[in-house]
């Protein structure tokens, strides 16, 4: 027989019960309350990120720089291509717009000046450009890879190319001479086919196939020559260029390349890391913070360049018209703002009572 339990007991089991109950509902106020101080955080965070200076993004991006340089124990070099992809047409802060040869030569002499043990590390944010330099750039990755000599480029590669945003045409040209690339899951890649004369070099075969040489103009018919022969060299830098370890099961790199620069896919059309994979890309979706930070400053600095440049010429400007004196050397008032030769109010008072008292 149980026995049963007595008044006394039961009142120290309620008793123990709500202090228990006390100290849950006061731990989970306590986690609520840090969680909302935590999301206040962030959101300040994020406000002031929004409104940095170009001062402050600059410090960001090299401070950003910096670490991912000292991230790995081996000795690494950082090579970013990051680009103004608004809508002006002349780049803010002196960034370019599509990758240039100024951009490839002094990447080309990072990646020389770089040993065996040095591991390159290359973040691209680019629409691509004009073919050469992409090609250079990618070649000397390569020279790089010789240099490195035999390793594991699935546990240990060399060369590493990272998109957190958008590597399309010749960044991907350069991204797919690299051991591995690490791709936001919102990034994209792109295809590496030509585009000459705006247009995809194809379009020129098909539509003189369409039309019949006769019918087409002699300046298309020659532009289709010219896009064939590109076409085709294209394609055999494209075999070259791209690294090895990019291909399927029981294929080769090379027809990764030929499916790139075949035109089969739109130009401008996005390679995600899920379409990626099913290419045979080797990449991974692991990007490190700094990476990010990296990028999204260099991008505040590009868009607040222009503003900060225009802040500093208006107050040069102010400060400048202040110091300057009079002609006759007085000091007289000056007409105020926003009306020009506009009287200060004060003083056409008291000119108003003078006219008064001379009527």
């Amino acid at each position: 027989m149980f026995e049963l339990i007595s008044e006394q007991e039961l009142v120290v089991a309620a008793g123990v019960f709500a202090v228990i109950s006390l100290l849950c509902w006061g731990y989970w106020q306590y986690l609520t309350h840090e969680t909302r101080k935590r999301d206040a955080a962030s959101v300040a965070k994020l406000r002031s990120w929004l409104g940095r200076s170009y001062e402050d993004a600059s410090k960001g991006y090299e401070t950003a720089k910096t670490n991912l340089e000292k991230r790995n124990r081996r000795n690494t070099i950082v090579i970013d291509l990051i680009h103004d992809l608004g809508d002006e047409f002349e780049g803010r802060d002196s960034a370019e717009q599509e990758i240039t040869f100024d951009e490839a030569f002094n990447a080309i002499a990072a990646i020389r000046g770089a040993n065996e043990r040095t591991h390159i590390m290359v973040i691209l944010h680019t629409l691509g450009g004009y073919a050469r330099p992409a090609h250079m750039i990618a070649l000397a990755l390569k020279k790089h890879l010789r240099k490195v000599g035999q390793h594991n480029p699935h546990k240990h590669p060399k060369v590493t190319v990272y998109v957190p945003y958008v590597a399309m045409s010749g960044g991907t040209f350069i991204a797919l001479s690299a051991d591995r690339i690490y791709m936001d899951e919102t990034a994209s890649l792109g295809p590496i086919d030509t585009i000459y004369g705006s247009f995809p070099s194809e379009a020129y075969e098909d539509l003189i196939a369409q039309k019949g040489v006769e019918q087409t103009q002699d300046l298309l018919v020659l532009l289709a020559h010219e896009a064939a022969k590109y076409d085709k060299y294209a394609q055999d830098v494209a075999r070259e260029i791209i690294n090895p370890v990019h291909k399927l099961p029981g294929k080769t790199s090379q027809a990764l390349a030929d499916h790139l620069t075949s035109g089969e896919m739109s130009h401008s059309q996005a390679i995600s890391p899920k379409s990626a994979r099913k290419l045979g890309i080797n990449l991974s979706t692991k990007l490190p913070a700094d990476v990010y930070s990296l990028v999204d400053a260099r991008i505040r600095m590009i868009q607040t360049k222009a503003v900060s440049e225009a802040e500093k010429e208006a107050r040069e400007a102010a400060e400048k018209k202040a110091a300057k004196p009079d002609a006759d050397g007085d000091d007289d008032p000056q007409p105020t703002a926003g009306r020009p030769g506009r009287t200060d109010p004060i003083i056409q008072k008291v000119i108003d009572k003078t006219l008064e008292g001379i009527e």
